[in-house]
């Protein structure tokens, strides 16, 4: 299984790299598209963590800048160890930033938040809803802290090349709610077969 994910993340990369080379600038755009075409939030004024990409990860500013204009809070993670699941500090697009304890940045004020609704990168994803990170498990942590403590959405953002026919599952390994790529979205329900809409 370790070597599956090991082989499994380094092509993924590799792919993803190109992949943002040749798209990277307007991706951030279509997932706006995406998300402006589907009905993702289950309300108003919900607080929304996001993430500062980092590499060739999709970027999701366009999309925090529409949610922060629409009413919504954002926040984004916080962590002090590699061991550590993230906490979550209120952020405003422009905010002073500075590096947590794994070299991310993140908001360099302490104003502590619960996340609604989680938006988290990854490196694959498949159709049952299960998520390739980079390895180190904090948001595998983050998830379940999350869970344990109240009822919240996990969305991964992704290009939609990012697709993987299955995904290898441990069992720490912490599932998606839904995805929102640079062409569609899917809605998984975690009991039953995904609802796929396009």
């Amino acid at each position: 299984m370790t070597s599956d994910k090991q082989n499994l993340r380094k092509n993924l990369m590799a792919q993803r790299k190109a992949h943002h080379r040749a798209h990277g600038a307007t991706a951030g755009d279509k997932l706006v598209e995406q998300f402006l075409a589907h009905s993702i939030l289950p309300a108003d004024h919900l607080t929304l963590a996001a993430y500062l990409p980092v590499g060739s990860e999709i970027d999701p500013r366009p999309l925090m800048h529409h949610l922060q204009s629409s009413g919504h809070c954002l926040c984004l993670p916080f962590c002090e160890a590699a061991d550590q699941a993230a906490s979550f500090r209120a952020y405003q697009l422009g905010d002073d930033l500075a590096d947590d304890g794994l070299g991310i940045a993140a908001p360099q004020k302490n104003h502590p938040c619960i996340p609604d609704i989680v938006f988290l990168p990854l490196l694959a994803f498949d159709q049952q809803g299960h998520r390739l990170g980079r390895g180190g498990g904090t948001y595998d942590r983050t998830l379940q802290s999350l869970r344990a403590q109240h009822q919240i959405r996990a969305i991964g953002l992704a290009y939609d090349m990012q697709m993987v026919d299955n995904c290898p599952v441990e069992p720490r390994d912490q599932p998606l709610d839904a995805l929102l790529s640079d062409a569609r979205y899917l809605d998984f329900a975690l009991t039953q077969a995904p609802r796929i809409v396009k």
